[in-house]
């Protein structure tokens, strides 16, 4: 039983679907009150990641101290390759997409363009993101955490590849509730079960998937 006072909503993976974003912040920034959670995955596959990480930006200016942002697997792919260079995973992650949503002309030479000119703004939000959230309730992480190791607070157990046993786990658990994103649900609705939501409903992944998002204690769903 959620004993808590203050309102909590978190929120599932956009993958650079700006416009669903910008309907979420405008429900979420409304609500003063609340303590909002992103469950990470901002960039990738959808076409706006750059209008996304500006979206996010300014909303948590806005929202200070009442706001947390989880960092996923594609921003780990992404700050990989402004790092590295290595194109192939950060281009398995849709990758490209998110260099197109950036240069207002593609040349050949976009990718170099993209990783000497990407905004500082940018860079210095993506490395600032949290790697997790808990309470005594819950526990929010990307990819949920590690059923063999359930106290790990690893990059690996918690945004790393994911952890898609977590949904034949039977305990123990870390907190009563785990709130996760990263396992597309592809019927458009969240995973609820007693102690595990999924609340990476296809934003930015299916055509015309809904954005989640998901508010305690009273566990229920607003999508835009």
């Amino acid at each position: 039983m959620f004993q808590r006072t203050q309102p909590l909503y978190v929120v599932g993976d956009v993958h650079g679907d700006a416009e669903r974003l910008a309907r979420s912040l405008d429900y979420l920034l409304a609500r003063p009150e609340a303590h909002i959670i992103f469950a990470g995955d901002y960039v990738n596959r959808g076409p706006s990641s750059r209008l996304v990480l500006d979206l996010l930006i300014s909303a948590k200016e806005a929202h200070a101290g009442s706001m947390t942002l989880l960092r996923g697997n594609h921003e780990e792919a992404l700050l990989s390759y402004l790092k590295t260079g290595s194109l192939p995973e950060f281009a398995a992650h849709g990758g490209l997409i998110t260099v197109r949503s950036y240069l207002d002309i593609i040349t050949s030479g976009a990718l170099e363009e993209f990783r000497e000119q990407y905004p500082t703004p940018h860079r210095i939000f993506l490395e600032s993101l949290a790697g997790w959230y808990e309470d005594d309730e819950v526990l929010i992480s990307h990819t949920g955490f590690e059923p063999t190791e359930p106290s790990a607070r690893t990059p690996a157990s918690l945004y790393g590849k994911g952890n898609p046993e977590l949904f034949q786990h039977h305990g123990p658990w870390p907190k009563p509730l785990t709130i996760c994103g990263h396992y597309v649900q592809r019927g458009g609705r969240p995973y609820m079960s007693d102690h595990l939501i999924c609340i990476d409903t296809g934003c930015g992944t299916v055509p015309d998937a809904p954005l989640t998002v998901l508010s305690l204690p009273g566990r229920k769903v607003q999508q835009f």
